[in-house]
């Protein structure tokens, strides 16, 4: 049976978008304490393919813990064929299971351990996951278990079980607010780290693990995922996968929007340079020569601020709705970078652009979240949070030295 310990062996997300990706599965169940954007968004392009060749999806989600946010069960439910949430209103009772099951008619592989559909279970945290392959029919009935669980959640009569059925079953689970949405979640998580840490004695007794969240994922043909291994005693199985790039984890920016520019009120300035108010850069992408400075937010999307001549057309993930393409260039007139926030949907709908037209992104914060280069979520906050990001900021700083000039920082 291998074991697959993350992230000294290997990533339990990469393993599945190989899986997904490249051998002949007809279906995917899902069990997931939490599922966050960092973890839906970096399967989504594999998930649509999956659903592209007839892959059916289904997902059993729970709520519990602050730990599902809305938008990612927004992406979910457009990714699956079925959704479900799952969540007791006894308070001692939690919904914790974590499995991935493919299947088709011949055989199923099934990893069962601690990885929730996040960004950190699948790529980053330490976590344990054992790993097993049925021959199908000959083995089925191994998976009797879950079989079971599979029909009870499923269950029309059984009470700590929803089909979510539509965005407004999701809509009604955030004004009940049993979610919240993620840039409320990450500023709750950095406010707990923050008083953690203040509690915490300074000698630290331990040291930090360096793991990153991979920005592109190498598509390869099938080929032996594990291999028992050669050089290691301790480890039952290792995988063999590619390396791939390492990102800045978790990256996420936050721009100040104010009344904004352009006719639809949907362009936001984005900062070659910008005077650091508090916070450091070192050891970042943003860390600039005069220490009292930083790069600005065109460097967020990894452009060269120096290379006025590029454009950049990027996806913003809004809502559960991915908006293709929203454009990052130079403006000679005024001098600066920007991007205006645009681009169609791929069901029909109002573009992005509407939403400025609508009044959404004035007198906002506008927090991206980095996915890879070229994807990007994109939350708001009202400005009255401004002071209250600006205290949660690993930096922030102005753009400019005038009294006009907007904030920006990294979380």
């Amino acid at each position: 049976m291998p074991i697959l310990n993350q992230p000294f062996q290997g990533q339990l997300g990469n393993v599945l978008i190989d899986k997904i990706e490249n051998y002949d599965y007809s279906s995917l169940t899902i069990f997931s304490a939490f599922a966050k954007n960092s973890g839906v968004l970096r399967l989504k392009s594999s998930l649509e393919k999956f659903k592209k060749s007839t892959g059916h999806i289904k997902a059993f989600i729970g709520i519990d813990l602050d730990g599902t946010s809305y938008e990612a069960l927004l992406n979910l439910f457009s990714l699956c064929d079925e959704l479900y949430v799952i969540h007791s209103e006894n308070i001692s009772t939690t919904y914790h299971s974590k499995i991935y099951l493919l299947e088709n008619a011949t055989c199923a592989w099934c990893a069962i351990g601690s990885n929730n559909l996040t960004g950190g279970g699948l790529w980053t945290n330490f976590e344990s996951t054992s790993i097993q392959e049925y021959s199908l029919p000959t083995q089925k009935s191994e998976l009797d278990n879950i079989y079971s669980i599979i029909n009870k959640y499923s269950d029309d009569s059984y009470i700590c079980s929803t089909k979510i059925e539509s965005i407004n079953d999701i809509n009604t689970l955030l004004d009940s607010n049993y979610i919240n949405k993620e840039v409320s979640q990450k500023i709750t998580t950095i406010k707990k780290r923050t008083i953690e840490k203040a509690n915490q004695k300074k000698n630290h007794l331990f040291g930090s693990e360096k793991v990153s969240i991979p920005i592109s994922i190498t598509k390869e043909r099938p080929r032996k995922l594990f291999s028992k291994a050669k050089t290691t005693t301790d480890v039952d199985f290792i995988v063999d996968l590619p390396t791939t790039t390492p990102a800045f984890t978790n990256e996420q920016f936050w721009f100040e929007m104010r009344k904004s520019t352009g006719g639809s009120r949907n362009i936001l300035d984005l900062s070659k340079l910008g005077q650091i108010v508090e916070g450091s850069v070192i050891g970042t992408p943003y860390e600039y020569t005069d220490p009292h400075r930083m790069y600005g937010g065109v460097k967020f999307f990894e452009i060269d601020p120096e290379d006025t001549t590029r454009e950049k057309d990027i996806t913003i993930n809004y809502l559960g709705k991915d908006y293709f393409p929203s454009t990052i260039k130079f403006a000679p007139n005024n001098g600066s970078w920007r991007i205006q926030l645009k681009g169609k949907p791929t069901d029909g709908t109002d573009e992005l652009s509407k939403f400025g037209n609508r009044g959404d992104f004035v007198f906002k914060i506008l927090v991206f979240e980095k996915i890879t280069p070229d994807y990007y979520v994109l939350s708001l906050l009202d400005n009255s949070e401004l002071d209250n990001i600006k205290s949660l900021s690993r930096v922030w700083g102005k753009n400019g030295s005038g009294a006009a000039s907007k904030a920006y920082g990294m979380l």
